[in-house]
């Protein structure tokens, strides 16, 4: 949840990103049919939120979620702005992530998007200069998604042409880990091999697991556009949340990681009724009764 407190001694600001309970990570997908299905399940979803639930939300999903029109749109942006500001800024470029882990950063550091939280907050006191007289209202609907679409919109071409750039860069990765791989099976195991989960660098055990993956099955399953978005989705989703919703390739995929780990529990299309229920499991149990389920 964010939240924004001014300080006493001068025009500036303090914001807080804090998942007290369940986060949950949603691909676009799972947006759009929780804003346009089943108008009880979208009730009890924003319910679950407002009750103690995070939903974790990339500058990607913002681009994505631009392109619906008329009706989807509108549903769309109904649903965002009901979240208010029970939501967290994540970072979308996976290799960043686990970067910050390898130089130290805790889970939460890695994960939060810092710079997208800067620029929206920018962006929201621009029409309050200093010595305006005008006042900033930093209640719940200061950090609505609705004003993150609003935002988004007129950089989504330029913002497209990074999230393209990732997909070329995972393609031709893999592609060419695979060229080696088959030169060599030891490669593999030598440059790639299946890394344990570890709790306080989630994002490298993912990482790590599922290029390994995506290089054994490249064969069946090659990489196509927009798979390189769809693999940052998985692996911010995997490491970071308690509750993430995939298509059933990539559920089958965070699945097959090593075990034990302590990933997310995955959920696809028509597991979308089970997801909202176990969400709202989780904040009805006591803490004991979900420490399986909430890290």
């Amino acid at each position: 949840m964010l939240r924004a407190t001014a300080t006493l001694d001068g025009p500036a600001f303090a914001v807080n990103a804090v998942v007290d309970g369940v986060a949950v990570y949603l691909d676009n997908w799972a947006i759009i049919d929780l804003a346009k299905g089943d108008p009880v399940r979208r009730a009890r979803f924003v319910a679950a939120l407002r009750s103690g639930a995070d939903l974790l939300f990339s500058v990607s999903n913002a681009v994505d979620l631009t392109g619906p029109q008329g009706a989807s749109l509108a549903a769309v942006r109904s649903l965002l702005g009901e979240i208010g500001p029970h939501w967290i800024p994540v970072e979308l470029d996976a290799t960043e992530v686990v970067k910050r882990e390898q130089r130290g950063a805790t889970p939460s550091e890695s994960c939060l998007s810092k710079q997208f939280l800067k620029d929206y907050f920018n962006l929201r006191i621009a029409d309050y200069p200093p010595n305006s007289g005008k006042i900033i209202d930093l209640s719940d609907g200061f950090f609505s998604l609705t004003a993150v679409l609003d935002w988004i919109t007129p950089q989504r071409d330029s913002i497209r042409k990074s999230t393209d750039d990732l997909d070329a860069a995972l393609i031709a990765k893999v592609a060419g880990y695979h060229m080696l791989y088959e030169q060599d099976p030891l490669w593999l195991d030598k440059h790639w091999p299946i890394l344990p989960f570890l709790a306080s660098r989630p994002a490298t055990s993912a990482y790590v697991n599922l290029i390994r993956g995506l290089i054994l099955e490249y064969k069946s399953h090659k990489l196509v556009k927009n798979h390189g978005l769809d693999f940052c989705h998985a692996m911010m989703g995997t490491a970071f949340a308690n509750v993430a919703s995939l298509d059933s390739r990539w559920k089958r995929r965070v699945e097959n990681l090593p075990t034990p780990n302590n990933f997310a529990r995955i959920y696809y299309a028509p597991q979308l009724d089970k997801m909202v229920s176990d969400i709202e499991w989780a904040l009805e149990s006591s803490g004991k009764a979900t420490q399986g389920f909430i890290r």
